[in-house]
């Protein structure tokens, strides 16, 4: 019974901090409109995906924190998942550099903020996730 409301107290801070947080960036988003400045914006909305990622993944750091299983750091997972997914986030970004872009990133560079957005968080909870001990194959 500790368990479940130890993780309703969680989703609760989850929603918590996803109104705020949204309403910070509806804050941006009128500065933005008034001060013809969407730096701050751009850099809010490639950000708060990621930091909402990491906030996503303390579930599991915690359950390895108790059981000290945090040793290391997985390289494979973070590179082959975490790089990639980094990568893609930041497309809007690159697309206005001269950084050469597979079809794939253009794709999420010419599109919504959705994709960007997905990929930030799937980045910001791998870098969580990564921190524990190797799995044994």
């Amino acid at each position: 019974m500790k368990s479940f409301f130890s993780y309703l107290g969680f989703s609760i801070l989850l929603v918590g901090s996803m109104i705020g947080l949204l309403s910070v960036r509806q804050d941006l988003k009128e500065r933005a409109d008034m001060e013809f400045d969407v730096v701050p914006l751009i850099i809010f909305d490639h950000v708060y995906p990621v930091l909402f990622g990491m906030l996503f993944a303390l579930p599991f750091f915690w359950k390895r924190l108790k059981e000290s299983r945090l040793k290391g750091f997985v390289w494979e997972e973070f590179i082959c998942i975490g790089l990639p997914s980094l990568f893609i986030a930041l497309s809007h970004w690159l697309y206005f550099t001269n950084f050469p872009m597979n079809p794939l990133t253009k794709f999420f560079a010419l599109h919504e903020m959705n994709g960007s957005m997905l990929f930030g968080f799937i980045f910001g909870f791998t870098v969580i996730h990564s921190i524990r001990n190797k799995m044994v194959a």
